[in-house]
């Protein structure tokens, strides 16, 4: 995401020969073939060469059905996870996010039944009722599975981006509806269920990869735009339409419903991308799409392929931020589309950034921000690198070591590895973002160009679809090098020592 405070910042066969006087008997009979159809309807949100993934890992399974009125505006719906328990201990309770009752919000999200296996259980809530556990009818091992079900209503605010988080709201003809049902929260080995509370400061969602299969139902009047693809759609006798959605492996499932905006599509690298704009800044979306169609191009060759067929940006009234990232789509803030300068361009390409950085290879957002901003941040300049303009890269670069350095003027320095939560009076953007890009030059600078491109590559080849903390990282970079590099995750990371600004 970009903060208002940034930006000053995936047959063969074999011959048997013929030898006289062999006897050759029948073939055996093939083994069956189990298809699970789950499976076979996600390919569709995938290009071919990564439906491979599919059938490589066994993600956790949510099978959504969900009715929006927008007079409301509200929603109301059943969500099924299929979840197995991965780590070494049994689960006796089982946590859920409920993102839109945190105060940015501005919303609501309210559970109201829950079933484990098709038990009703019982539940308890923390936070500010921004999670909900469920206990298990009996505990559930290692390595076994469940099936949690609820039922939920939730609401969204409307013209409301002015005071709140404009990603879960109703305006300008956009109904974001970020985060809206129970999200699954991560189990961290050794940790346990991640139940912090949620702070404000960066990114709300931290989540593991999973499978979505999404129904809706809405009025016929609404577009409807989502992570993933369509593969079903119908309208009904009552002017409403039914749709369905899967997605792919993703980290979460973002939906929106649009009157008034304008698509504007092209196609690049078999991926088809959609812009979907106001009508009087048309020109405007053309450049919009123009700018997503290059960044995917060049991230495709810098990072690894793209793993989805579509991709989706919509101009929305975010207000208090410039862009926000979701799996396949990403919001940007409708002002961007009217001022003559590059800021709609530096956004667009930081959040596009974001599919690899947080969408690809997953981050605790609320522990390790730098993670991702960091190198989305950083992104930006290899963007205009690679679009050949040196120029505004140069710039990108001096406008991230200038933040930083104002924040060492006034003492605020602080390691990376900080949380966003302790990143007060204002250090969170100067941290996260700016010294987090200026980290990745350093190391860039450190192992050189090749092995920096290397880095870059296997860095998502290796934790794709993965969660990841820094010393991840810095041992893919080590890798690509072949050099140690303990001290300069140390003196940027771990602590924060007076390191020179690259």
């Amino acid at each position: 995401m970009i903060r208002l405070l940034l930006l000053i910042i995936f047959a063969f066969g074999s011959v048997t020969p013929f030898l006289p006087g062999a006897v050759f008997r029948d073939d055996p009979p093939a083994a069956t073939t189990i298809v699970d159809p789950f499976i076979t309807a996600q390919a569709a949100a995938m290009r071919a060469e990564h439906a491979a993934d599919l059938a490589n890992e066994d993600w956790d399974r949510y099978t959504l059905t969900v009715q929006l009125d927008p007079t409301g505006p509200r929603l109301s719906g059943e969500v099924s996870v299929r979840l197995t328990n991965r780590s070494e201990v049994d689960f006796d309770t089982i946590w859920f996010h409920l993102y839109p009752n945190h105060p940015d919000f501005g919303g609501r999200l309210d559970v109201t039944s829950a079933q484990i296996d098709g038990i009703p259980v019982p539940s308890r809530t923390l936070h500010g009722d921004t999670l909900i556990g469920l206990f298990t009818p009996q505990p559930l091992p290692p390595g076994q599975s469940a099936t949690v079900t609820m039922t939920f209503t939730a609401r969204t605010p409307r013209n409301a981006s002015q005071r709140i988080f404009g990603a879960y709201n109703l305006e300008a003809g956009v109904w974001s509806i970020a985060s809206f049902y129970p999200l699954l929260a991560r189990y961290i080995p050794g940790m346990g269920w991640d139940t912090r509370p949620i702070v404000s400061r960066g990114d709300f969602t931290v989540s593991a990869t999973a499978l979505y299969d999404v129904t809706v139902n809405a009025p016929a009047d609404w577009h409807l735009v989502s992570s993933g693809s369509r593969i079903e759609h119908r309208t009904t006798d009552n002017n409403r339409q039914v749709a369905r959605f899967v997605s792919g492996p993703m980290r979460e499932f973002y939906l929106a419903a649009l009157q008034g905006l304008i698509p504007i599509s092209a196609e690049v690298d078999g991926i088809r991308v959609i812009s979907y704009v106001q009508p009087n800044d048309q020109t405007a979306g053309e450049q919009s799409l123009t700018i997503a169609t290059t960044a995917l191009q060049v991230f495709n060759r810098r990072f690894g392929a793209y793993p989805y067929n579509e991709f989706e940006v919509i101009q929305a009234a975010l207000t208090q931020f410039y862009g926000m990232e979701y799996p396949g789509v990403v919001l940007i803030e409708q002002d961007l589309y009217r001022r003559n300068d590059r800021l709609l361009e530096t956004t667009i390409a930081h959040e596009i950034s974001h599919q690899w950085w947080y969408g690809l290879v997953g981050n605790d957002a609320q522990g390790e921000a730098w993670l991702d901003e960091g190198l989305a941040s950083y992104s930006q300049i290899l963007y205009y690198e690679m679009i050949d303009n040196p120029a505004q890269a140069t710039a990108e670069l001096e406008a991230f070591r200038a933040s930083y350095r104002r924040l060492r003027e006034r003492g605020g320095d602080a390691p990376l590895a900080t949380p966003p939560a302790a990143l007060n009076n204002g250090r969170y953007v100067p941290i996260a973002y700016a010294k987090g890009a200026l980290f990745f030059h350093a190391l860039r600078q450190r192992i050189g160009e090749a092995a920096f491109n290397d880095f870059l590559q296997q860095y998502v080849a290796t934790y794709r679809w993965r969660e990841i903390a820094g010393p991840d990282l810095i041992r893919i970079a080590g890798q690509a090098c072949g050099c140690e590099l303990d001290d300069l995750f140390t003196d940027w990371v771990i602590t924060a020592t007076a390191v020179p600004i690259p």
